[in-house]
């Protein structure tokens, strides 16, 4: 798997205008960067004004996205082995995939695994804990997506594999230097869940039945 790290203006704008107002996980929720570009601007589906707030925000906060992006490479190449090889052990497969993570001011990460790419902030140099996130998600797509979503439908497949990137703290916590992955406050019983199982198990496949029940 080969995780490009790319600024590209227009994927900004999409995740700012997509996501900044509110998220599966966060409806209705905005954004820091989100309410500002509202006081910036009402017209949200004027694209160009859009881009101006955003050119106006990367330089007023002495942002610079396209140099990040290769330190941003250069700090994931670090890790990026090592969390291979403990993802595809726990997972029991591998993800060839070329994946780009586009940066963004937005303050939301979203990701699309159909067209090969997620988000991780601007704002950071450092985008490692992100990035596992994001691609946890892709792993657990991978083996148990597309057949359980169609099964318990999206929004409880959504809470599934929100509440599975638990086992980051458990599995790469030293990945992730001071930071863990936290999840959402609705999502913490079925994460309880999730570590009781995985510390008795160590077996993906019965920790997956164990949530299903």
């Amino acid at each position: 798997m080969r995780v490009n790290f790319l600024y590209n203006e227009d994927k900004d704008i999409d995740c700012l205008l997509s996501k900044g107002g509110g998220s599966n996980n966060q409806p209705g929720n905005k954004t820091k960067t989100y309410e500002a570009l509202l006081t910036y601007t009402s017209e949200l589906g004027n694209r160009e004004r859009v881009r101006g707030f955003v050119r106006g925000f990367i330089q007023n906060n002495k942002l610079d996205p396209q140099k990040d992006a290769l330190v941003i490479q250069k700090n994931w190449a670090s890790i990026s082995g090592e969390f291979e090889k403990r993802a595809e052990r726990v997972f029991g497969l591998s993800i060839t995939d070329a994946i780009t993570a586009y940066l963004t001011i937005t303050g939301r990460f979203s990701y699309r695994i159909e067209e090969k790419y997620f988000y991780v902030s601007a704002k950071k140099t450092n985008a490692n804990t992100t990035a596992m996130h994001e691609l946890w998600h892709f792993y657990t797509w991978y083996k148990f997506g597309r057949e359980t979503e169609q099964r318990i439908g999206m929004e409880k497949y959504n809470d599934i594999k929100e509440s599975l990137t638990v086992l980051l703290n458990i599995e790469c916590s030293d990945l992730m230097g001071s930071e863990i992955d936290k999840g959402y406050p609705q999502h913490q019983e079925l994460r309880n869940k999730i570590t009781d199982s995985w510390n008795k198990t160590k077996d993906i496949d019965e920790v997956w039945d164990v949530i299903l029940t």
